[in-house]
C-alpha cells in the first residue's frame, strides 16, 4: 500500500504555548502601535508593511520560547492476511433439520451472495486465500492479495467444486494451507468440526497461539443429533491364516429412538451370508458388537489376488420405521484381509529364563502372525545342549527367520559355525538381531567371536550388579529418526515420556563403536545402541528391565516398544517375490487417504543383493495406472528400497515392479466416519478459538467476521520531528522579515 503522511505542529519548549503566544500577541501589537505613530501620516499606500514585518518578527522570536516542533507521521498499512478454509468432507452435505439448505449451500450463501459478499468485504481490506480441504489434502480455490495486484481472477459467484471427502483433516491440512505462520495471519475456518483423522487440532492451535495466528472457526450444522445408525468403526486382524475364524469387532452409532428393532449382517462375495445379528435400539451412542466367522467360508477371488478376500457389513433399522434414520449413506462398510500361507519366524536364545526374554516370547507368542522358537541354556554341552538344539540345522533354515533374538550366553555355546551363519543371516539376508545384555556378563565374549562384528558395543568395565541406585531412560537426539521409539503420539511428548517410566537397576558400562548410534542411555552410559551392519540391522539392549514398563499398565507400553522394534529390526517382510525381486507393503490393508510404504528387495544373478539399483514401482487403481514412483535405498536394511505412495483413493489397488511381482492392496473408506457423527462438534471448534484469543461463530454471526479481522492488520508507523525554533528556517524567517523591514524603510525615505 501506498504509505500516507501527517504532519503537525506541536510545542515542546520550557514555556508553556499558551502564555508564550500571549505575551508574543502583544508584543506585537506593542510594535505594531510604535510603528503606527511614525507612520501613520506617510502618504504612501505601502508604509504598514514595515510594522507588520517588524511585528511578526517579534511574534516568531517569542514563540521560539515554546519550543515549536513539526512532528511527520507516516504509516505504511500491510494488509493482513486472512486463510479462509473451507470443510468439502461429506457430512457438509447434510441438510439440517432447521433449514432447507445443505451446509454447504449455506456456507455458499454467506461468503459469496448479496448486495456486498462477505469475501469481498474481507478482500477488501486484507490479503485472502481461500482453501477446501479435501482429506489429507487441500485445494486452493481463490486468492487475492497485494490490493488486487495477485489474484487469481474476479471473485467467484459460487463454489466449482462439491463436498466429497470421506474424511476431515483439521490438522495436517490446515498447516499446508497456512505454512509458516506468522503474526498478521488469521485463519477462518467453515466447518462442522467432525475431526477423525490422526493429528489433534487441539495441539495445533497452542502451536498457532505462539505465533499468534487467531483461529475464527464458523461453526455449520446442528448441536443436537438427528435420528441415525451409523457404522463408526470395523476393528478386525488385516490377516489370518486360511484354517482359522475372523474375530472382530463391529462399532454402532445408535443415535434412533429406544426399542427399535436392529440387524448387523456381513455377507461376502456372491452374497454369501457369514455373520448376523439383531439388536434393540437405546439411542445413547457407541456400542460394539462382536462377530466371527470361519475363513474357509469365503471362496477363493476367481482373478486378482488370490489371498485377498472381502466382505460387506451394514447394519439397519429393520421394520416398519426403517425409515427414520437420517441418512443410509454411512450404514455400510468393508472390511478387507489377506489369507495368510506362512508365519515371520523369531528365534529366542538366552542363558536362562529372565523376565524380560519371558515377556517378549509371551508377546509375540499371542500374535498369530509369528511363529517364535524360545529355548534357554540347560548347561548341557555339545548338541546336548537346549540352545544348539532350538538353533536352526543349516544355515538355509536360519535365512528363513526374520528376526533372532540373543540374551545373556557365551559365543562359545552356538560354535562358530553357527555364528558364521548367524553372521551371513545379518550381512547377506539383511535379517534383524537384537541383544539384551544381562548381569552375568556373558555376552562379552561375543566381541572375540565369529560375529563379532554384529556387536555395536565395547565393554568398558565390569558389568554393573543390580542395586537400589535407580536409573531414567533418557533418550538422545538421535531417537527421533526412529519412530519404533515414539510411544507418544507427538515427539516432543514422546522425549518426555520416557524418563517417568519405571527406572532401571542396572546396566550394562558399554561405549558405542564408531560405526553404532546410541539412541537412548541409562545413566549415562549408552542404553540402546543401534547398527546397519551389511544388509542387516542389530539392536543392542545393556539392561534386561524393560519390563519393569508393565508396572501398573501391563502392555501398554513394553509390548508396543518391542512389536514397534521387531517391526523395525526384522527383515522386513515381503508379500510377493519373483525371481530375484521381491515386494512389499507396511501394511495390507488401508483406509482412503492414506499412504503405503512399498517396499523392493533386488538380488543379482549370484543370488547377492543389490545396492545400488534406481528401482521403480507403479501403482494401478482398479486396473489403471496413476503414479510411478522413484525408490529410495533403505537406510536400515541395504538392498533394500522404498517409497511412500501418494494418498490413496478407496478401491483395489496394484504395486508392481516390471511386469512382476505384483502386489493387491485393498483401500476402503472405513466404516463411514465422516458420517458417523451428524452433529456441530462445537467444544472443538470453541477450544480451537480459545486457544488462539479467536472467536468462535454460528453461522448466522458471519457478518462480524471482517470487523473481527481488522485486528490483524499490520501498520508501521515512522515518526520524524523537525525543531523549529533552532532550525535556519525559523531564523531565515525573522531575518527575511527584517530585511523587508528595512528595504520598505529604505523605500520611504524612513531613515
Amino acid at each position: 500500500m501506498t504509505p500516507t503522511t501527517q504532519t503537525t505542529l506541536r510545542f515542546t519548549g520550557d514555556w508553556p504555548f499558551w502564555p508564550v503566544l500571549g505575551t508574543a500577541l502583544v508584543l506585537g501589537l506593542l510594535m505594531w502601535l510604535l510603528y503606527r505613530r511614525e507612520i501613520r501620516f506617510h502618504p504612501d499606500r505601502g508604509a504598514w508593511i514595515p510594522a507588520a514585518a517588524r511585528s511578526l518578527a517579534v511574534v516568531l522570536l517569542v514563540l521560539g520560547l515554546a519550543g515549536p516542533v513539526l512532528r511527520h507521521e507516516t504509516v505504511q498499512r500491510q494488509l493482513g492476511r486472512v486463510i479462509i478454509a473451507l470443510d468439502a468432507s461429506e457430512s457438509m452435505r447434510l441438510t439440517d433439520s432447521d433449514a432447507s439448505k445443505s451446509r454447504w449451500q449455506r456456507m455458499e450463501e454467506a461468503m459469496l451472495k448479496g448486495e456486498k459478499p462477505l469475501l469481498k468485504q474481507i478482500a477488501d481490506k486484507s490479503d485472502v486465500e481461500v482453501v477446501a480441504l479435501r482429506g489429507s489434502q487441500i485445494q486452493r480455490l481463490w486468492w487475492h492479495r497485494n490490493g488486487g495486484k495477485d489474484t487469481s481472477g474476479v471473485i467467484p459467484t459460487s463454489l466449482a467444486i462439491q463436498p466429497d471427502s470421506p474424511r476431515t483433516d483439521l490438522d495436517s491440512t490446515l498447516k499446508q494451507a497456512l505454512g509458516p505462520a506468522a503474526a498478521g495471519t488469521a485463519l477462518v475456518m467453515f466447518t462442522d468440526g467432525q475431526h477423525n483423522t490422526q493429528g489433534s487440532p487441539e495441539e495445533l492451535s497452542q502451536a498457532l497461539k505462539s505465533s499468534a495466528v487467531p483461529v475464527f472457526p464458523v461453526g455449520m450444522g446442528v448441536e443436537v443429533s438427528p435420528p441415525d445408525l451409523s457404522i463408526a468403526e470395523v476393528t478386525a486382524p488385516e490377516s489370518v491364516f486360511g484354517e482359522e475364524v475372523m474375530r472382530g469387532r463391529v462399532t454402532v452409532q445408535d443415535l434412533v429412538p429406544a426399542g427399535l428393532p436392529g440387524l448387523i449382517k456381513i455377507e461376502g462375495a456372491a452374497g454369501i451370508q457369514l455373520s448376523q445379528e439383531t439388536f434393540t435400539t437405546n439411542g445413547r451412542g457407541e456400542r460394539s458388537f462382536e462377530f466371527s466367522f470361519p475363513v474357509k467360508l469365503l471362496p477363493a477371488p476367481t482373478i486378482g489376488d488370490k489371498n485377498l478376500r472381502v466382505c460387506s457389513i451394514t447394519v439397519a433399522v429393520a421394520g416398519e420405521k426403517s425409515s427414520i434414520e437420517k441418512t443410509r449413506a454411512n450404514n455400510a462398510a468393508e472390511l478387507a484381509f489377506h489369507v495368510l500361507e506362512k508365519r515371520r519366524k523369531l528365534l529366542i536364545l538366552d542363558g536362562r529364563a529372565r523376565w524380560e526374554t519371558r515377556y517378549v516370547h509371551n508377546h509375540f507368542d499371542r500374535d498369530k502372525n509369528w511363529e517364535v522358537t524360545l529355548a534357554f541354556d540347560n548347561y548341557k554341552s555339545g548338541n546336548e545342549n537346549a540352545l544348539v538344539k532350538a538353533f536352526p540345522k543349516d544355515e538355509d533354515t536360519l535365512m528363513g527367520y526374520d528376526l533372532v533374538v540373543i540374551g545373556d550366553i557365551t559365543a562359545t555355546k552356538l560354535g562358530a559355525e553357527r555364528l558364521k551363519w548367524l553372521k551371513n543371516y545379518v550381512e547377506l539376508r539383511g535379517g534383524g538381531l537384537v541383544f539384551i545384555d544381562g548381569a552375568r556378563g556373558e555376552m562379552k565374549s561375543w566381541s572375540n567371536s565369529e560375529a563379532g562384528a554384529l556387536v555395536p558395543v565395547s565393554w568398558t568395565a565390569a558389568t554393573t550388579t543390580p542395586t537400589a541406585t535407580l536409573m531414567k531412560w533418557e533418550l538422545q537426539p538421535d531417537a527421533e529418526r526412529y519412530p519404533a521409539l515414539r510411544l507418544s503420539e507427538s515427539a516432543s511428548a514422546n522425549l518426555m515420556l520416557w524418563p517417568t517410566l519405571p527406572e532401571a537397576r542396572w546396566s550394562a558400562i558399554t561405549s558405542a563403536r564408531p560405526a553404532a548410534v546410541t539412541l537412548a542411555k541409562l545413566g549415562g552410559n549408552p542404553a540402546l545402541v543401534f547398527q546397519n551392519t551389511g544388509a542387516g540391522a542389530v539392536l543392542y539392549l545393556a539392561s534386561d528391565e524393560l519390563w519393569r514398563w508393565r508396572y501398573q499398565v501391563a502392555d501398554l507400553y513394553h509390548q508396543r516398544l518391542w512389536v514397534q522394534i521387531a517391526s523395525w529390526v526384522a527383515a522386513p517382510p515381503f508379500q510377493a517375490e519373483s525371481g530375484l525381486t521381491s515386494l512389499g507393503t507396511d501394511r495390507l490393508r488401508y483406509r482412503a487417504g492414506e499412504q503405503a510404504e512399498l517396499r523392493v528387495r533386488l538380488k543379482g544373478p549370484d543370488g547377492k543383493l543389490v545396492r545400488d539399483a534406481q528401482p521403480r514401482v507403479t501403482l494401478l487403481r482398479d486396473g489403471k495406472e496413476t503414479a510411478t514412483l522413484q525408490m529410495e535405498p533403505d537406510t536400515t536394511h541395504a538392498g533394500v528400497y522404498r517409497a511412500l505412495s501418494p494418498p490413496l483413493k478407496s478401491g483395489e489397488w496394484t504395486a508392481q515392479v516390471g511386469s512382476e511381482p505384483k502386489l493387491t492392496l485393498r483401500v476402503s473408506d472405513g466404516g463411514n466416519q465422516e458420517l458417523s457423527a451428524l452433529t456441530l462438534n462445537r467444544s472443538l471448534l470453541e477450544t480451537m478459538a480459545r486457544n488462539t484469543s479467536g472467536r468462535f461463530l454460528r453461522e448466522e454471526q458471519t457478518s462480524e467476521l471482517p470487523d473481527l479481522l481488522q485486528a490483524i492488520d499490520r501498520k508501521q508507523v515512522t515518526v520524524t520531528e523537525t525543531i523549529l525554533w533552532s532550525s535556519w528556517w525559523w531564523l531565515a524567517a525573522v531575518i527575511l522579515l527584517l530585511t523587508i523591514e528595512w528595504l520598505m524603510r529604505r523605500k520611504l525615505r524612513l531613515i
